[in-house]
């Protein structure tokens, strides 16, 4: 069972770690906070205090200084990374609308403030107004146990976009987390040309009235329709491929037993990514006993009216991995 201790002990080690990240950024002058840092601490402080803080930036309300406010409540907080005297005053200088001012500096605050007394009069400001996350925490730890786990479940969730907004860049300008770790490279093929493809084909007894080039664009096509999709895609795409039946010189795979083989959660979105490429193609069937099929075949636009029964034959003929070429695109075989 997770205990009050576990939920506290985890809150506070998150939000000390922002805390200190915050504080580096402010040694190089870096006191400006992201809209996202004050959406985080809106809904810690909503849970915290059992307010409906609305981000007051986002929603353009004249409210210059602050940029959380809760108007049935009257209270608005501002939110910052500068914990100096001057944003202090700064803050009430500008801020009007709301009778009860609280200023959030997300570093450690000083041990002592010079506020302006005829500026903080109209909201009884007062150094205790003035939190840093060590206040935030102390009301934290008072909370029942269903709003520390509310809390947590926040923390846990945000926590990871909260540190890359705060990250440093390098001295060129780099980030330590780039969304190119996120993104799948597009694949580089293996190809250097279709003589050995064009020869096995040219030379069979059956009529082949596609030139050299025809096929070498059908290839291309082939390749770069590949290209376009994601590799767990054409891991899929090879699958099917290789399970399906022939029917005359095209190939079909039965829906419900595809169904039954494949458990990938999300089939249905790879069907649907093969069939914009034209790779796919639900077939209804003919009558309400039989079972629907996907035509799978190989680039609608081709030359040959039968590529994809061309394709499989010399992949066969040639023990070529079907795999290695759908998949890794190494067309290198077909030279």
């Amino acid at each position: 069972m997770i205990t009050r201790g576990y939920f506290i002990g985890q809150i506070i080690d998150e939000l000390t770690s922002i805390t200190d990240k915050i504080k580096n950024r402010a040694k190089l002058g870096l006191t400006d906070i992201h809209i996202h840092l004050e959406d985080f601490y809106k809904d810690i402080l909503n849970i915290t205090l059992d307010l409906n803080l609305i981000n007051l930036n986002q929603e353009r309300m004249n409210s210059p200084g602050l940029d959380l406010g809760d108007e049935a409540k009257e209270i608005a907080f501002q939110i910052t990374g500068d914990k100096s005297s001057a944003k202090v005053n700064e803050t009430l200088r500008k801020a009007s609308s709301y009778k009860k001012i609280r200023i959030l500096t997300l570093q450690n605050k000083q041990s002592s403030y010079s506020i302006d007394a005829e500026l903080s009069k109209p909201f009884e400001f007062t150094e205790d107004d003035i939190w840093d996350v060590n206040d935030v925490l102390n009301k934290v730890m008072h909370l029942e146990l269903d709003k520390l786990q509310k809390l947590s479940e926040l923390i846990s969730k945000e926590v990871a976009r909260v540190t890359i907004e705060l990250e440093i860049p390098d001295e060129n300008g780099k980030y330590q987390t780039n969304i190119d770790k996120f993104i799948e490279k597009i694949p580089k093929e293996r190809f250097n040309g279709i003589s050995a493809y064009y020869h096995f084909h040219s030379t069979k007894s059956e009529p082949f009235d596609l030139t050299e080039e025809d096929v070498l664009n059908d290839i291309m096509l082939l390749i770069k329709t590949l290209k376009k999709l994601p590799r767990i895609t054409r891991q899929f795409f090879s699958v099917i491929y290789s399970r399906g039946e022939w029917k005359d010189t095209e190939k079909y795979i039965n829906q419900d037993y595809l169904e039954r083989i494949c458990t990938f959660p999300d089939m249905e979105g790879e069907l649907r990514l093969l069939d914009e490429a034209g790779l796919c193609l639900w077939q209804e069937p003919d009558d309400q006993v039989q079972s629907a099929t996907f035509q799978i075949r190989l680039p609608r636009q081709a030359k040959s009216d039968y590529f994809s029964y061309e394709f499989s034959e010399f992949i066969n003929v040639k023990e070529i991995n079907l795999e290695n070429v759908l998949v890794t695109l190494d067309f290198s075989g077909f030279e």
